[in-house]
């Protein structure tokens, strides 16, 4: 036992007389940060070109768990369509250890803030986060990301206006026909950032009494359609009795 203890001692020893890195620490350093910069650069074929096809990826998105390359390159593309301006800044660099050993094993671990402007809204991000890497002949096999992922969608995401608008329809089917994926209506509203909800009377006297409640980020656009030709051609064609319809906007008392 004692024998055991003075191979650790001494193995430990003689990664601190190293500078207590693995050998091959300096190199996946580089490789780790110049991925990160490559993430920076929207440079997707880049960043590729650091990671082992069969990386395995720990997500911070909610319930994805462990994702292959594929799906990280889809969020990581995901990150560059949504996101300009991307910056991480505060970096701090460290060696990562063997779990079992406690011993550096070449593995890279870094703490950092990103920064970057989402476009659908211009809003600033502005995320702390945790990163690590682990290589296998040079290149990254497993990966981690610890930010909080839903929390930066929120912060980013465009201001919202609510509206309400109640009408009577000719027929409550065919209205709300108008309104799925790839309907007019449905396509109309969303190309404006508007998403809506359907609701019918619960009263089967009144079954062709409707509403819908608008989310609208671009007001402006939303109110010049809804007070124009174009919305009242779109309202009747839908089959809306236009002398029933009544928009009615959010208030805080």
């Amino acid at each position: 036992m004692k024998f055991y203890y003075f191979i650790v001692a001494g193995a430990f020893l003689a990664s601190c007389s190293s500078g207590g890195n693995h050998a091959d620490y300096a190199a996946n350093l580089a490789s780790a940060q110049s991925a990160i910069a490559a993430h920076e650069n929207e440079d997707i074929e880049a960043w590729l070109a650091h990671f082992a096809d069969s990386l395995e990826h720990e997500s911070p998105v909610y319930g994805a768990g462990i994702i292959n390359l594929d799906q990280q390159k889809e969020q990581i593309s995901m990150y560059h369509a949504a996101f300009d301006d991307i910056k991480f800044t505060e970096g701090v660099w460290l060696p990562g250890v063997n779990p079992e050993t406690g011993l550096p094993d070449g593995s890279v671990r870094c703490y950092g803030k990103w920064t970057s402007t989402f476009v659908p809204s211009g809003k600033t991000a502005i995320l702390n986060a945790y990163h690590y890497f682990s290589f296998t002949d040079g290149k990254i096999s497993q990966s981690g990301d610890f930010f909080d992922f839903g929390g930066l969608m929120d912060a980013v995401a465009p201001d919202v206006t609510t509206f309400l608008a109640t009408h009577d329809v000719k027929d409550a089917s065919a209205w709300m026909a108008a309104w799925v994926p790839g309907a007019t209506d449905y396509e109309t509203f969303k190309a404006m950032g508007v998403s809506a909800r359907l609701f019918q009377s619960a009263n089967p006297a009144n079954a062709n009494g409707t509403a819908v409640l608008f989310d609208v980020t671009d007001v402006p656009a939303f109110e010049a359609f809804t007070s124009g030709p174009e919305g009242a051609a779109s309202a009747e064609n839908a089959g809306v009795k236009m002398n029933t319809l009544e928009f009615y906007s959010e208030q805080t008392p």
